[in-house]
């Protein structure tokens, strides 16, 4: 259950997408795995293009919930932030140094959700001001949690799916 601070953070955050003007720019963040848990960050392409953003918040949400309902948040306090780079990523339930956020329930299989990195390049020219992506977990057939990517090229991402194998990449 989340506190009342750490919902008005959620909906702050996910509010930024649908106020922002024209000119500003969500990028794709990138999900992987680590020891089946979820690990999030930015592609090497990105990174290239800009540089290190610099994360003030992150949140992600369980699409399978209509409306879309919160589930794990923290926020940089302090006016710290956090680097990120291609060649790391922040794990699901790891809340980095100095930042403010609430225990991370475990994630559940068959569920979708959606994951906003809320930070910008440092270049203030760069209109990118967040990462997005979704993905979702499925159990192997040795019962094991595989985290699935979902491609925001694909209908699943449109149809808030989880993919069929021969569309994973």
């Amino acid at each position: 259950m989340m506190s009342l601070q750490q919902n008005a953070l959620f909906i702050l955050l996910m509010s930024l997408g649908l106020h922002a003007c024209a000119t500003s720019r969500i990028a794709d963040a990138e999900i992987s795995s680590v020891n089946g848990t979820p690990c999030f960050t930015i592609s090497q392409t990105e990174e290239k293009r800009n540089g290190q953003p610099l994360l003030g918040a992150l949140s992600i949400s369980d699409l399978s919930e209509k409306p879309a309902v919160g589930v794990w948040s923290f926020y940089m306090t302090g006016g710290k932030k956090v680097p990120l780079s291609s060649k790391s990523c922040l794990r699901y339930a790891d809340l980095p140094q100095g930042a403010n956020g609430m225990p991370a329930p475990e994630l559940q299989t068959g569920r979708v959700y959606s994951i906003f990195l809320n930070g910008r390049p440092n270049d203030p020219a760069d209109p990118t001001y967040g990462y997005m992506g979704k993905f979702c977990i499925v159990a192997t057939s040795t019962g094991e949690r595989q985290i699935i990517a979902i491609g925001s090229d694909t209908p699943a991402w449109e149809q808030d799916s989880c993919p069929e194998h021969s569309l994973i990449r």
